[in-house]
């Protein structure tokens, strides 16, 4: 009433537009969540794509306003020096960064969940290992939702700590040296808000398999 503005930031629209990778309920708290958004003066989304997913939901499901809704975007930032990075690294990090070095290593990083694609590329990895490749997969991310049994594949693992490495909760400074040491960025996600990695990956000169 006073004329300040209201605007929400919004990472993605994945809970509706990609409902079977996420808990039952998620999407209609999603639904709430954007029903609220669109009582503000705007929202800035985190990339193009997730502005115009917005804008289309906003079309069929917006309320009817006296004011313009205003949709912008911008590009999340991937300069982890300029921020307040984590740092520390393991005790077993040399080893691990060594053993990275030493043979093509592929790298995934994001929290593990359905929709990032680990369990596909797990797989493929298992084939190369059976044909004699000497190649490693390291995945950086913590635990999600849906992937019991996935994770029990990776906790159990015959490869793990050998050619198949999941660090869980790593500093910045340890996920920069990990980047510096592999080989190939993975992104096997089905759909993105933005997709952070890409950069981060690119940034260290990585070829990137998306």
């Amino acid at each position: 009433n006073n004329g300040v503005q209201v605007w929400f930031l919004v990472y993605d629209l994945l809970p509706i537009t990609l409902p079977h990778a996420f808990e039952k309920g998620v999407k209609g708290g999603h639904n709430e969540w954007l029903r609220v958004v669109a009582e503000g003066d705007g929202a800035i989304c985190i990339s193009r794509s997730v502005a115009d997913e917005l804008a289309k939901w906003y079309k069929s499901y917006g309320p009817v306003r006296h004011r313009p809704f205003k949709i912008h975007w911008f590009h999340i930032g991937a300069n982890i020096s300029a921020s307040i990075p984590t740092t520390g690294l393991p005790s077993d990090a040399e080893k691990v960064l060594t053993t990275l070095s030493n043979n093509p290593s592929f790298l995934m990083v994001g929290t593990i969940e359905p929709r990032k694609g680990h369990a596909q590329t797990l797989a493929a990895f298992e084939l190369l290992w059976a044909q004699g490749m000497n190649v490693n997969i390291v995945i950086v991310g913590k635990e999600g939702w849906k992937v019991e049994t996935l994770v029990k594949r990776l906790r159990h693992h015959k490869e793990l700590g050998q050619r198949l490495f999941w660090l869980e909760g790593i500093s910045d400074e340890y996920l920069e040296k990990i980047y510096a040491a592999c080989t190939c960025l993975i992104m096997a996600s089905e759909a993105e808000g933005f997709g952070l990695p890409l950069i981060e990956a690119a940034q260290h000169k990585l070829p990137i398999i998306a």
